[in-house]
């Protein structure tokens, strides 16, 4: 029987973490239907001799590899593309996001009123000022382009009907795949719920796009560039 649901983990060395998230699913998943892909994005360290060790113990999961990392995006598409559940979702693979919250979404997805048109997302609390004051910036720059509000646009987890895999015809290979999903969900017509959920600090790793002031203004002018062109686009 395939799983009602599908959970992809976009994974780039992540292998310390690895044992922590598959031990948390099995915890919080274990009366659900689902499948665990961990898309191993390229890693460069020990991820994939991890993987093949540990999912032999944790029959919900399965790893999908991508040779060579091309970006945030192009992972987390090719894990939706290896899906086989009825509803798909991502979140992340280090424990910022909650496994708990997944299952929370799923929920919250069961009781809408059209659930097979509704994407359920996180919305974040308990992060540093300086974070929330770019998604702030973030989210009011994408509202002006798209003339609908944006709110949260990088928060997790997100689930949805795989329905909406029909409108995904030409997603970004980096970190614009967020507000890609999100767009095309409201451009036709999903409506989106959000729910509160806790962003602690990161576990292991670090964030390359927001390791230093420097870091966060190049993406923000990256994703401020690719959200125009994107709202000029006729698809």
């Amino acid at each position: 029987m395939p799983p009602e649901l599908s959970v992809v983990l976009p994974c780039y060395n992540e292998s310390r973490g690895l044992k922590a998230i598959l031990d948390r699913y099995a915890e919080v998943g274990a009366t659900e239907r689902f499948e665990l892909i961990l898309v191993d994005n390229g890693s460069t360290d020990d991820t994939p001799r991890v993987l093949q060790r540990l999912l032999q113990d944790y029959k919900f999961a399965r790893s999908v590899r991508v040779e060579t990392n091309q970006g945030y995006g192009h992972g987390l598409f090719t894990g939706l593309q290896a899906a086989q559940g009825e509803l798909l979702c991502w979140s992340h693979a280090d424990m910022q996001t909650d496994p708990g919250d997944v299952f929370r979404a799923m929920s919250i997805y069961r009781r809408s009123d059209d659930p097979q048109r509704t994407m359920v997302k996180g919305q974040r609390f308990g992060r540093r000022w300086s974070e929330q004051f770019v998604s702030w910036s973030m989210q009011t720059v994408s509202t002006l382009f798209f003339w609908t509000r944006m709110h949260e646009i990088n928060a997790q987890p997100k689930l949805f009907h795989r329905d909406l895999l029909v409108y995904l015809t030409s997603p970004p290979k980096d970190f614009n795949f967020d507000v890609y999903v999100l767009y095309k969900a409201k451009r036709h017509g999903w409506r989106v719920e959000s729910f509160p959920v806790q962003f602690p600090p990161r576990q292991f790793g670090v964030s390359n796009w927001a390791a230093t002031w420097r870091s966060k203004v190049r993406t923000m002018c990256r994703s401020m560039f690719y959200m125009w062109r994107l709202s000029l686009a006729d698809d």
